[in-house]
């Protein structure tokens, strides 16, 4: 297989991102998309996701058209067991495997004292933050693991690629607040726990978090209403370290922090 040029990163290469139509899903999308990825795209408002799908397949020449993404619809908040399953089925049954999952989803839940909290929201905002996510990876994790031996797989593309790069994952994390911040700040605690013991328990997947600091996006919008659009990054200001963790073969087990004077 030929190397991949400068501009194609991540060429040959299958990549799940969750949360695909907020800002920084769709950062993500276009840059890896134009690196040469084949992308499978998750997102809760199909409209949305059908409309990000278009303006990607539309970026792709002729020649690359056999990969413009793949999507599915998912709501988390009532996702059950077999619904993971089925997602994962799906992508066994149409790429084989996947080489990087991204999760770049969040949920802001609610703003109150923890003495205060309404407990059905709390507990929402811990399955969508933290459960979904972790489930999600659970059930793709067959997809991820290297065989025990290596072959060559089968890539979207229906063409014969050897895996060239550990298979990994990426949850974007959040630093939190030191009050009001209720379960979403737990979650993302408890989020970057995970990461480390994940790491502890495996080296044949990459497994590290990327909290990009205050970022314009719908969901900081949310959690500071006050803050202005100057005071906050663009998402597609965090591309460079994302590359970098993604590239860097020793990066493991890692929460990489950008703007780290900030909230």
């Amino acid at each position: 297989m030929n190397p991949p040029q400068p501009n194609r990163l991540f060429a040959d290469q299958i990549i799940v991102i969750n949360g695909a139509t907020g800002s920084i899903g769709q950062a993500i999308a276009f840059d890896l998309q134009r690196q040469g990825a084949q992308l499978i795209l998750f997102g809760r408002k199909s409209d949305r996701l059908n409309q990000l799908a278009d303006t990607l397949t539309q970026e792709l020449s002729e020649a690359d058209r056999h990969r413009a993404p793949l999507i599915q619809t998912v709501d988390f908040s009532g996702a059950a067991l077999e619904d993971y399953q089925t997602l994962t089925d799906a992508i066994a049954s149409t790429v084989g495997r996947i080489d990087m999952l991204i999760h770049a989803m969040g949920q802001g839940g609610q703003l109150s004292p923890l003495a205060h909290s309404d407990v059905l929201k709390f507990q929402e905002s811990l399955h969508l933050n933290l459960m979904a996510p972790f489930a999600l990876t659970r059930s793709l994790w067959p997809l991820l693991e290297p065989a025990p031996a290596p072959t060559a797989q089968t890539s979207a593309s229906g063409h014969s690629a050897p895996r060239t790069r550990k298979p990994q994952i990426v949850f974007f994390t959040d630093r939190g607040t030191p009050a009001f911040g209720n379960a979403y700040t737990l979650a993302h605690a408890a989020l970057a726990r995970m990461i480390e013991q994940w790491a502890f328990e495996t080296t044949a997947v990459r497994i590290n978090g990327l909290d990009p600091g205050p970022t314009h996006s719908g969901l900081r919008q949310y959690r500071f209403p006050g803050e202005a659009k100057t005071e906050r990054a663009e998402a597609n200001e965090l591309l460079p370290a994302l590359h970098k963790v993604l590239l860097d073969e020793t990066c493991h087990g890692q929460i990489i922090r950008l703007q780290p004077d900030r909230i």
